[in-house]
C-alpha cells in the first residue's frame, strides 16, 4: 500500500470511528437525534430522511418511557411484572442497537460521499444509486440551489434501503417476547411498524420545515441544542473525539514498551 492509499485508508477508519461514536450506545436516542438533525441541517434540507429518522428516534425514546411508566402502575401483576419489565428492556436494547446501526451507516455514507478525495472508497461502500443521489444532494448544498422534489424523494428512499440493511435478528426475538406479555398491544401501538408508518405520513403532511422547527423546540432536547443545534453538534463531536484520544492514551499507558515504541 503506497503512502497516499494508506492516508486515505486512515481517513476512512477515522470516519468509521467517528460515526460509531456519534451513534452512541443503544440507549442514546437523544444523541442520535442531534446527529441526524445535523445531517438534515448540513444538507440545507435536502436529506429529509435524516430528519424523519431523528423524529423516529425521539418518538421511540418517548414510547419506551411511556411503556415503562405504564408497567410501573401495574402492581397487580406481581412476579410477572418483573418478567415483563425485563422483556421490555430487551426490546428497548434491540431497538436502540438497530437505531445505532442505522445512524452510523447513514452518517458514514453522507460523509464519505461528500469527500472527493475518498471517492474510490465511497464507491466500494455505497451503492452507485445512493452515491449518485448523495452527490446531487452535496452539489445542491454547495451551490445553494435546492434539489428537486424527485431528487429528495429518491435520496429518501435509497437512504431507507441502506438503513434497513442494518436489521438485527434479535429485534424479532425481543418483539415476540414482549408480545407475550400484557404490554404487547400497547408496545405495537406505540413502536410497531404500522405506528411508525402513520407517524411518517403525518410528518410528510405537515412538511419538513414545520417538523424541523418543532424538533428544534422540543423540550425533550437539551437547552443548548434548542439554542443552537449546529454548535451543540460540534461540541458533541469534539467531546467524543477527546474521549477517543484519552482512551487511546490510556491504552498506550498500559503497554510496558509504549515509550520505547514511540521513540
Amino acid at each position: 500500500m503506497d503512502i497516499i492509499a494508506a492516508h486515505r485508508q486512515g481517513l476512512v477508519e477515522k470516519l468509521e470511528s467517528e460515526a460509531a461514536a456519534l451513534a452512541g450506545r443503544p440507549q442514546d436516542f437523544g444523541q442520535r437525534v442531534v446527529v441526524l438533525h445535523h445531517l438534515y441541517n448540513h444538507s440545507r434540507g435536502g436529506h429529509a430522511w435524516a430528519l424523519a429518522e431523528a423524529r423516529r428516534e425521539l418518538r421511540m425514546a418517548r414510547a419506551i418511557e411511556n411503556l415503562r411508566r405504564r408497567l410501573a402502575r401495574w402492581g397487580w401483576l406481581g412476579g410477572s411484572q418483573e418478567q415483563s419489565g425485563l422483556k421490555l428492556e430487551s426490546l428497548a436494547e434491540a431497538l436502540g442497537e438497530q437505531s445505532r446501526a442505522r445512524c452510523a451507516t447513514t452518517y458514514l455514507a453522507y460523509r464519505l460521499s461528500g469527500m472527493q478525495a475518498l471517492r474510490e472508497e465511497a464507491e466500494q461502500q455505497i451503492s452507485p444509486e445512493l452515491l449518485d443521489a448523495l452527490g446531487r444532494c452535496h452539489a445542491a448544498r454547495r451551490s445553494g440551489e435546492p434539489a428537486t422534489d424527485d431528487e429528495r424523494q429518491l435520496l429518501f428512499d435509497l437512504s431507507e434501503r441502506l438503513a434497513a440493511s442494518a436489521a438485527d435478528e434479535r429485534l424479532a426475538v425481543a418483539w415476540a417476547a414482549v408480545e407475550a406479555t400484557g404490554l404487547g398491544r400497547a408496545a405495537r401501538s406505540l413502536l410497531g411498524g404500522k405506528a411508525c408508518e402513520r407517524a411518517l405520513a403525518r410528518d410528510r403532511k405537515r412538511g419538513w420545515q414545520e417538523i424541523e422547527r418543532g424538533l428544534r423546540n422540543d423540550n425533550a432536547m437539551p437547552a443548548s441544542f434548542r439554542a443552537n443545534p449546529a454548535q451543540h453538534f460540534f461540541a458533541l463531536q469534539q467531546a467524543l473525539a477527546e474521549r477517543r484520544r484519552k482512551s487511546w492514551r490510556d491504552a498506550c499507558d498500559l503497554e510496558a514498551d509504549s515509550f520505547e515504541l514511540a521513540a
